[in-house]
């Protein structure tokens, strides 16, 4: 568990260098979307094309492919749990479908992708692409459904939410499953610039986290009660309906650990934006987001320690 707790530690001391430079100017809001736009179109979706054509054999594929059910349950759990949280709290109904997804939804590409390449390695990587997929098309259907339900913020457009589900790292997931079935091999000159490339994913995501860290700020968060049973949803209750479901659905253990390790993490920064889209409370979808990273590099230790006891 040390020697993980010490691939996390090299993210977050990236993470820390994104905040300097965000600190002293040279990243910016404008270079975050650069970042991003790099990160989202050009080397995950390369990581994930090697991942998948290079680390599993087509056999191995199709026997996890089924897994998928693992968090397409466990986070329609949690969204329904949560509304009944929302209820019970007495949460104003124009911020419900924020904080359903707040409490369902995790940073899979952002954090994810690199802290299950820094844990397991490439090879365990198709694991934690289940959960991308499962919550992506969650995420961008029931999700903004909830969102735009709240506010009536505008009619619901089916052309936009297919093309916000098919990403290019979905459709890159798409590409390596087709060239995996088909015995179709990447020429070699390809596979090494696509090695170059992909290994730009990890410090790219948490650079990008550190300038969004500083960006957002910290003099003016206040924890407030929903904070709080937001944290308590992404750090406790998720692992626990995670493991509680991979038991009673006889998951394969490193699905369970893998899908326990991307669940628990913290809340997807698109979320902010989408919460100022469909006009709900962008301060609380902001001081979510922060507090969750921030209590996620104390939380870390715990949730490795966990995962090595299952």
């Amino acid at each position: 568990m040390l020697q993980d707790y010490s691939h996390i530690l090299v993210l977050f001391l990236i993470v820390g260098i994104g905040f300097l430079l965000g600190r002293i100017k040279w990243f910016n809001d404008n270079s975050n979307n650069a970042m991003t736009k790099l990160l989202l179109n050009i080397t995950l979706p390369l990581t994930l094309i090697l991942s998948i054509t290079h680390d599993f054999s087509k056999q191995e594929f199709l026997e996890l492919l089924p897994n998928i059910i693992l968090p397409f349950s466990t986070i329609l759990v949690l969204m329904f749990i949560s509304f009944i949280t929302a209820l019970l709290i007495k949460l104003p109904k124009n911020d419900r479908g924020l904080f359903i997804g707040l409490c369902s939804m995790s940073s899979t590409i952002f954090f994810g992708i690199p802290v299950t390449l820094a844990v397991y390695g490439s090879h365990q990587l198709p694991y934690a692409l289940m959960t991308y997929i499962a919550q992506t098309i969650l995420y961008w259907t029931l999700g903004i459904y909830l969102l735009n339900n709240d506010n009536n913020a505008e009619k619901f457009n089916l052309a936009d939410t297919i093309k916000n589900i098919f990403t290019p790292p979905l459709v890159a997931f798409i590409i390596g499953v087709v060239l995996l079935l088909n015995h179709i091999e990447i020429p070699s000159f390809l596979s090494s610039f696509a090695h170059y490339l992909s290994g730009m994913t990890a410090p790219i995501a948490m650079l990008i986290i550190g300038t969004i860290i500083y960006i957002t700020g910290f003099k003016t968060l206040k924890i407030t009660p929903y904070i709080v049973v937001i944290i308590i949803f992404r750090f406790v209750i998720t692992p626990a309906v995670v493991l509680l479901l991979g038991n009673l659905l006889s998951m394969p253990l490193m699905m369970i650990k893998i899908t326990i390790l991307v669940c628990s993490l913290p809340i997807p920064n698109t979320t902010v934006i989408l919460a100022s889209k469909y006009k709900a409370d962008v301060t609380l979808a902001t001081q979510s987001l922060t507090f969750s990273i921030a209590f996620y590099l104390l939380y870390i230790p715990i949730i490795l320690l966990l995962i090595h006891k299952i």
